[in-house]
């Protein structure tokens, strides 16, 4: 097919390279003055509006595809002579009389001299939008935009920025009802992959250059621009699906190919969105055709319809969609959700097996774990109207784990019907390497609630639109969003077990104690809130002293191995089963049995784990007589570390290093190893150098050779393998230090246990068969291997000529650019998985293990570690691209960085030191690695690349500096070093101009916060490009300590504005921040009715909102302007009914009824405002006040009946037909409710309104 295509492109080319006047009468319409810009097309000149009984008042705005402009790619040219139909001007506005038509050009030709990207295009369209809308001659329309090919493109683009600068372009989005794709490749095509398309472009210009065509390089910033930028493309995808997410869209796929191809360039999966509210409809035309239309053809008429089909949505409900509420926090965009979802799962689990193989609690004996639900403190816990908490004590091995465990089984039984309660369940394993922080707690209980609430996800992201991915490293932004979830009525009651929590890193655990204590103390919201939180923790019983003895709220405890009958029961329960089964497999005689059974009876008062360890020992034993079984039970000690040291003394003297090694390997893993995974790290050494040595050398039967080695110390359990206990991994810890322990312990501690892994984690993944590049790109569809760099080569070399580009019918498979350069990696990783059992582990893990051992680390290792950081070496690229891949925190393309920065990334301090005396390392390599340290938190690092000349203030990723990102990420050490540094400018800018105090304030940084001010307080009222100063951003982070420092501050603006006009009051009010807002109203000088800049008070941002309790603190300051109107004319009960927020609007009406029945600036009333949400209760409220004029006509003749019944809303249209609204009542034109009903199909409607025509007759 290739060559076939080659022939016909070769013939094309050579009578396509003559001017087209020059042999052609067919011409475009003239003149064409300008192809630049936003060109109104109609009405233009001498053209008068077309006159029509109904009107579509809209603005049509066309954008042209890759090599198109703003007239050619909308023109249809006839075979024969004669002039090119223009249809968006000749033909459309017949069909939508009252339209004004635009259409679009930006510099796309691919020989273009223009630097414009996507996104400047982007960007410029948005700003001759906001042009127009600001003439008053033109005034502002509701918009519809028609988008061809890579337009569409274009057209998301500037969705996404006028969302992100809502200061300047909210207007124009607030305008955008609806968006027309027409063959837009969303999602990639199927015609090739990006290798082919390249190869097609290389192979079509070695025949154009035969056939004598001149020789120009071909313009290709537009390609590279996308294909360059994968994450920002990948960004790109999913925030503009969120943008059109509420809109009105309707995508068209051609259903012909291009000649000479075969297949479509953008088929039906590539042309659409898949989006809930997305219309799709196949034209029988071509990619080329799709756009052109000859006249009032059949796909003319499918595209003219669907235009009509959202200009009628407009018609009907013009004011509501121009002024509906554009708040970010209140608008629901799933794929932005997902995203945060991605990053908190990311934030929890670094390796992709982390949760799959994350120890999961034994299922409890059959009978027990049942006593502790008669208790009388857990009954009263239970049973208690507010929140509560519980503290379940006991020693190491009592069983708390499974006794957690059972609870929140029982809980989700017993509720499992009921949606109102939730059960939340976290345990903080740290019997391996990691220990578990409290923001990983807190992400875990976020996770569980939003996947059983989808809702609860609005109150992630809008921290996410604050913080980025910086929000899951600040605890108090996570305790944050924790908060304001369960505090939410919707959200129903929680039930939160926390089990292990002695396990979690002491100064975090200290801050989520602390903040469960101020929230159990805050009596004030457990009195009003409708929600209910109960804790219930599990921990060793000191750690409980630690915390109680000071603070009475965290007092209320249940000692489960002290004086608990039901503790006893269920032992003597879990020894008999385990005698029972251990009776059945060895066949013990009855005597034996009844033996057993009261030996370890007589043990009662021990542990769930010591009588494991026993049962264990019994079932390793070959000897099976009662004076046997004697011996075995009277030789085991009764507390469990001397138990440790017995079994660690039995382990043969030819076996002791290998113990060590199991021991050493299993202190340091970060997750439980699989069997293969151990397997190959206490294989590997020097002496292998493919995976076939080492597989040669593995253990056959590894399970057994580690419970042989290992004995009960070791628990193997579906296919991993892990230490048995926490109390194990403290005690290692603790043998090794004491002199003359055993050869198992002696050299066990965290170093040398970090050692022994980073070792076989770095042994193997410099093995020969990772030292090719596994991800070289190929071509899936072919046997040809070109790489990427090789056919960029090839094209920068060449020359097209201009004329193959400037036909939109060669634009042939470019669509597959929006495809992600990755997209083959996973496949790859897959692939690599499954052949090298440790690949994913290692590459995934070496670097942290080294981090730790750096010091003691022999020079082979040293050396070993510098090559894995050279990202010349295949063995490099190979961990990076699998790391790149497998992880969701990189936002920089690490693959193509110096080793300098890899160093510095990955906290390899001593290893950055030898490469900085080792090589003539440039500025900006020094530079970006200090970026990446200071954002990560590596101290040591920072201060290594501060004394070797790295500039502090050099701006990298997203223009932030080091002390910008580690201000956003709350590293205070590193702070400190930087600080400590003359040369760092405390003052300096980052991302969007937001100075480091703005993001430790923002982050809620309390202790970076005291030490900048105690350095610099010049900066402490500074604003960044959205008018936001650092107190802003500590009001919007809901950080009250901040605040309050801030605030007492003589530099800080209470009352700043920021662009918007919206102060801290506006919004704390707006975002339902009740505790931020009680505590801003007790500040001095603070102003509660300071207005936005479109007039719009506090009060009305809390009742727009639905911020029932913030509207509640409000009303109760007498400060306050009840009253208050915005420019709109529209007042807080305006703003509470256009919501459907019933209760705040009884809270209004509570306190005034003024301007309960007032029209704003658009004749609208509160109720017209109502009735547009299926809220009766909110229409029902207005009504009940007496004040309210059912029948009001607003400025087209209609009434609240009228509107209630187009749209739909059957409960509206009952509660206005039972207040009195007649169902005759005529509007302009001559419609009545009825005959709007049938209009519309709705024969529910029509037969209540019937009912009550009725009944008004009979009357």
């Amino acid at each position: 097919m290739l060559e076939r295509f080659k022939s016909k492109l070769s013939r094309r080319s050579n009578s396509s390279s003559r001017p087209v006047n020059s042999s052609s009468s067919i011409r475009a319409p003239e003149p064409l003055p300008e192809k630049l810009g936003l060109i109104p097309l109609f009405p233009g000149e001498g053209q008068p509006d077309v006159s029509a009984p109904r009107t579509y008042p809209v603005d049509i705005i066309a954008i042209h595809g890759l090599n198109g402009d703003a007239y050619s790619t909308w023109t249809h040219f006839p075979e024969g002579e004669g002039e090119g139909k223009l249809w968006l001007r000749d033909i459309l506005p017949g069909s939508l009389p009252g339209c004004r038509v635009y259409t679009y050009g930006y510099p796309s030709k691919v020989f273009s001299d223009s630097f414009a990207g996507v996104h400047e295009s982007a960007r410029l369209l948005l700003a001759h939008i906001r042009d127009i809308q600001d003439d008053p001659a033109i005034g502002q329309r509701p918009i519809i935009f028609v988008c061809h090919s890579l337009g569409g493109i274009v057209c998301k683009q500037a969705l996404v920025i006028a969302h992100e600068d809502d200061n300047l372009y909210g207007l124009v989005l607030k305008s955008v009802i609806g968006v027309v794709f027409l063959g837009t490749p969303h999602g990639g095509s199927g015609v090739a992959d990006i290798v082919s398309v390249f190869a097609t472009i290389v192979n079509t210009f070695t025949v154009t250059a035969s056939a004598g065509i001149r020789h120009r390089t071909a313009r290709t910033d537009l390609l590279d621009h996308i294909r360059s930028d994968s994450k920002a493309l990948y960004s790109l995808v999913l925030a503009a699906r969120n943008r059109l997410a509420k809109l009105s869209v309707v995508s068209f796929f051609e259903n012909y190919p291009i000649a000479p191809l075969s297949s479509l360039i953008v088929d039906q999966k590539s042309a659409t969105l898949g989006i809930p509210n997305e219309e799709v409809i196949p034209l029988n035309e071509d990619h080329r055709t799709i756009c052109r239309f000859s006249g009032e053809t059949t796909s003319y008429k499918l595209v003219a319809n669907a235009l009509k089909r959202i200009a009628s949505v407009t018609a009907e409900q013009n004011s509501v969609l121009q002024r509906s509420e554009t708040h970010s926090s209140s608008r629901s965009l799933s794929e932005a959700e997902r995203a945060c979802v991605r990053l908190l799962y990311s934030s929890t689990f670094t390796d992709e097996d982390e949760d799959l193989n994350r120890s999961k609690p034994p299922t409890p004996t059959p009978g027990t774990c049942q006593w502790i639900r008669t208790h009388n403190a857990f009954v009263s816990w239970l049973e208690r109207s507010s929140n509560a908490l519980l503290w379940l004590t006991g020693h190491p091995g009592c069983g708390k784990t499974i006794l957690s465990f059972a609870l929140a089984q029982y809980f989700r039984e017993s509720w499992a019907g009921k949606k109102s309660h939730n059960v939340l369940f976290h345990f903080c394993d740290s019997t391996h390497g990691k220990q578990t922080d409290a923001r990983i707690v807190l992400i875990s209980l976020i996770l569980q609630i939003i996947n059983r609430r989808h809702s609860m996800i609005r109150y992630v992201r809008r921290v996410f639109e604050m913080q980025g991915q910086s929000m899951t490293r600040s605890f108090s932004a996570l305790w944050g969003i924790f908060l304001q979830i369960v505090r939410d009525p919707r959200a129903g009651s929680f039930y939160v077990i926390l089990d292990a929590l002695d396990e979690c890193e002491k100064s975090s655990c200290r801050q989520l104690l602390e903040s469960i204590s101020g929230m159990l103390a805050d009596s004030q919201h457990s009195a009003q809130s409708s929600t209910i939180v109960k804790f219930l923790i599990t921990s060793r019983p000191f750690f409980h002293r630690l915390y109680a003895s000071a603070n009475q709220i965290l007092r209320p405890q249940i000692s489960i191995d002290e004086g608990q009958a039901g503790y006893v029961a269920d032992l003597h329960n879990f020894i008999e089963q385990r005698v029972e089964e251990l009776s059945l497999n060895r066949r013990y005689p009855n005597d034996v049995k009844e033996y057993l059974l009261n030996a370890l009876r007589a043990k009662a008062d021990q542990s769930f784990l010591w009588i494991h360890v026993v049962l264990v020992s019994l079932e390793e034993s070959l000897m099976t007589s009662v004076r046997d079984i004697q011996t075995l039970i009277g030789s085991i000690p009764d507390k469990l570390a001397d138990t440790y040291t017995q079994y660690l003394a039995t382990i043969p003297s030819g076996h002791q290093d290998h113990a060590a090694q199991f021991l050493k390997l299993l202190l340091a893993s970060s997750r439980p190893l699989h069997l293969n995974e151990i397997n190959i790290a206490f294989t590997i050494n020097a002496s292998h150098a493919t995976n076939e040595d080492v597989t040669r050398d593995t253990q056959s039967s590894m399970d057994f050779t580690i419970q042989g080695v290992l004995g009960p110390l070791a628990r193997v359990s579906e296919y991993h393998v892990s230490l048995i206990h926490q109390s194990l991994k403290e005690f290692l810890l603790d043998a090794g230090k004491i002199p003359g322990s055993f050869c198992a312990t002696r050299l066990v501690n965290m170093e040398d246990s970090a050692l022994q892994m980073a070792s076989a984690c770095m042994e193997y993944i410099c093995l020969d068969d990772f030292s090719v590049d596994l991800f070289s790109p190929v071509t899936p569809s072919s046997k040809s291997t070109f790489s990427y760099s090789d056919l960029q080569a090839e094209l920068l070399v060449g020359g097209f000529s201009e004329d193959f580009w400037d036909d939109e019918a060669h634009y042939l498979t470019s669509d597959t650019l929006f495809r992600e350069p990755d997209e083959l990696n996973p496949e790859i990783c897959n692939s690599i998985n499954s052949k090298y059992g440790f690949y994913s582990y290692a590459s995934l893990h070496w670097a942290e293990h080294f981090a730790l051992c750096e010091g003691s680390a022999s020079d082979r290792l040293k050396e070993m570690a510098k090559t894995l950081l050279n990202v010349e070496s295949g063995y490099c690229r190979n961990w990076l691209q699998f790391h790149r891949t497998q992880s969701t925190d990189l936002v920089d393309n690490l693959t193509s960085q110096h080793a300098i920065v890899l160093a510095a990334y990955f906290n390899l301090h001593r290893t950055l030191q030898d490469l900085l005396d080792s090589c003539d390392a440039t500025e900006s390599v020094k530079n970006r690695g200090l970026y990446w340290a200071s954002r990560l938190g590596h101290d040591q690092v920072v201060t290594v690349l501060l004394v070797a000349g790295a500039n502090p203030n050099s701006q990298e990723i997203e223009r932030q500096t080091a002390v910008t990102t580690a201000s956003e990420h709350g590293n205070l050490s590193c702070i400190s070093a930087l600080v400590g540094d003359k040369r760092t400018n405390i003052s300096g800018r980052g991302r969007h101009g937001r100075s480091a105090l703005s993001f430790a304030s923002g982050n809620g940084h309390i202790d970076i916060v005291t030490e900048l001010l105690s350095r610099d307080c010049s900066n402490a009222d500074d604003t960044d490009a959205s008018g936001f100063t650092p107190f802003l951003w500590a009001v919007g982070g809901g950080h009250r300590s901040i605040v309050s420092a801030l605030a007492r501050h003589p530099n800080v603006n209470i009352n700043h504005r920021d662009k918007t006009g919206r102060t801290a009051v506006s919004w704390a009010a707006g975002d339902g921040m009740v505790d931020i807002l009680k505590d801003l109203l007790r500040l001095r000088g603070i102003d509660v009715n300071i207005k936005d800049k479109g007039g719009k008070s506090p009060l009305s941002w809390a009742a727009g909102n639905g911020c029932t309790d913030t509207v509640e603190v409000l009303l109760r300051n007498r400060a306050v302007d009840i009253a208050s109107v915005d420019k709109d004319k529209r007042s807080a009960i305006s703003w509470a009914c256009g919501g459907g927020h019933h209760d705040a609007l009884i809270k209004l009406l509570d306190r005034a009824r003024w301007g309960v029945d007032t029209e704003d600036i658009d004749g609208w009333t509160p109720l017209a405002w109502g009735i547009q949400k299926e809220t009766p209760k909110t229409v029902e409220a207005l009504i009940s006040t007496g004040s309210v004029q059912i029948e009001r006509r607003d400025r087209s003749g209609r009434t609240a009946l009228s509107w209630a019944v187009a749209y739909g809303h059957m409960p509206v249209v009952k509660t206005l037909l039972q207040a009195g609204a007649d169902p005759g009542a005529r509007d302009d034109y001559g419609r009545t409710p009825l005959s709007i009903a049938r209009q519309l199909g709705r024969d529910d409607l029509v037969g209540e309104l019937q009912k009550h025509i009725v009944e008004d007759i009979d009357k």
